[in-house]
């Protein structure tokens, strides 16, 4: 691949700060932290100088990733066209399949920033609480389409969503995903069937 040359075209700092992370979070996604900042600008398709114009350092670019990944906006987004007049269990199987991407590409960068210190440690919101905040709006969304069935749950449309969240959740942490990883139409089925047939259990 040939390196991208020239003047890179002028945007203000927010945006160029949010150009350099859309092509570089797929780079990490990739290779991790051992990443060059020389692959980061090729990829974003700037020169390596621009970078450091744009964030103190890589360790800082790199907390930015992690914060941009979990970004929940983009994903409230995609839940909310999730069309309410499709089958359920294809409007429940478009958040499943959503939602593993999310945190699939959130436990990915998290794992980069382990026993890195953050850059913003002082002054601004920890990972964890931004992790927080940002389940609280996932869970509102997936309970709006819990909530077009709750006539036929057993349970509230808002554990409903908390409990699908969990499994999704559990199927992509480091620590606790299983050895054989469910596919989404799994964790819809289980959410929806449970893991027994029908017929009573003896």
């Amino acid at each position: 691949m040939c390196a991208k040359t020239g003047r890179a075209k002028p945007l203000s700092r927010d945006k160029r700060r949010a150009a350099i992370l859309d092509a570089v979070v797929p780079l990490l996604l990739e290779k991790g932290a051992a990443v060059t900042t020389a692959e980061m600008a090729e990829a974003a398709g700037i020169a390596e100088g621009t970078i450091f114009r744009a964030f103190a350092d890589k360790a800082t670019l790199l907390y930015e990733a992690v914060k941009a990944t979990m970004d929940p906006l983009p994903l409230r987004e995609i839940l909310r066209r999730i069309p309410a007049e499709a089958p359920f269990e294809d409007q429940v199987l478009a958040a499943t399949a959503a939602l593993l991407g999310y945190f699939e590409r959130g436990a990915a960068l998290m794992g980069i920033l382990r026993g890195m210190p953050s850059p913003e440690s002082r002054t601004a919101a920890s990972p964890r609480r931004r992790a927080f905040d940002s389940q609280a709006v996932i869970t509102k969304e997936l309970t709006a389409i819990m909530n077009r069935r709750r006539d036929r749950m057993l349970v509230t449309p808002g554990q409903a969503a908390v409990i699908l969240r969990g499994l999704v959740f559990t199927n992509v942490h480091p620590w606790l995903a299983p050895d054989e990883k469910l596919t989404a139409e799994q964790i819809v089925a289980v959410l929806l069937s449970g893991v027994v047939t029908q017929e009573r259990v003896t």
